[in-house]
């Protein structure tokens, strides 16, 4: 009988690679900023489901940006589209495929994962209640690959006005100060 020994070091290599499908791992060569228009690559899984420890992979994606990335982000879950009631928080067009578009209704989406084949990247956006994806910045020998999925992380609101609803906005109130000045008063004297 043949018994198998493992170095501390070889052991914890089996652990990392035997860990929770959900863990998530930053590829610090293709992660500058989830800011940046490349956003930030990841290995692994994004999602909403709980790992063996109890945590969120999303939670796990998070902790692995802020150990190697500053400053520090933090991910507020709103729905992704593996979720069975994605219907009543928005749409997106593209399954299946390489590109599409999303819409988020009343929410602010701060943060997009698109996943496909193993791994996921994550961009920073400016707050917006829509907007494009595609899988073009995961490598993969077939690019670009078949989105998985999309993951949403913000919160719930109104998306800010356009410049031109904000200039309207302005014009109907400069008319309204326009006209109360302009209104004559009237004085009403009583015997």
């Amino acid at each position: 009988m043949k018994t198998l020994a493992l170095s501390a070091g070889a052991a914890f290599a089996a652990a990392l690679v035997a860990g929770p499908a959900a863990a998530s791992t930053v590829v610090t060569t293709a992660c500058t900023s989830v800011a940046s228009a490349s956003g930030c690559l990841f290995d692994g899984n994004i999602n909403s489901n709980p790992n063996a420890g109890n945590v969120n992979s999303y939670k796990n994606a998070e902790a692995a940006y802020n150990a190697v990335r500053d400053p520090n982000i933090l991910l507020t879950y709103i729905t992704d589209t593996d979720d069975a009631n994605f219907g009543t928080f928005g749409s997106f067009t593209g399954a299946g495929t390489a590109s599409g578009t999303w819409s988020l209704p009343g929410f602010l989406v701060s943060f997009v994962a698109v996943k496909a084949s193993d791994q996921f990247v994550l961009y920073q956006i400016t707050p917006a209640s829509s907007g494009t994806w595609n899988t073009s910045n995961i490598p993969f020998k077939n690019n670009p690959h078949a989105i998985s999925h999309l993951v949403f992380f913000g919160t719930r609101g109104t998306a800010v006005p356009e410049p031109a609803s904000w200039a309207m906005m302005l014009g109907g109130f400069g008319l309204l100060g326009a006209v109360t000045r302009r209104r004559q008063r009237v004085t009403v004297t009583y015997a």
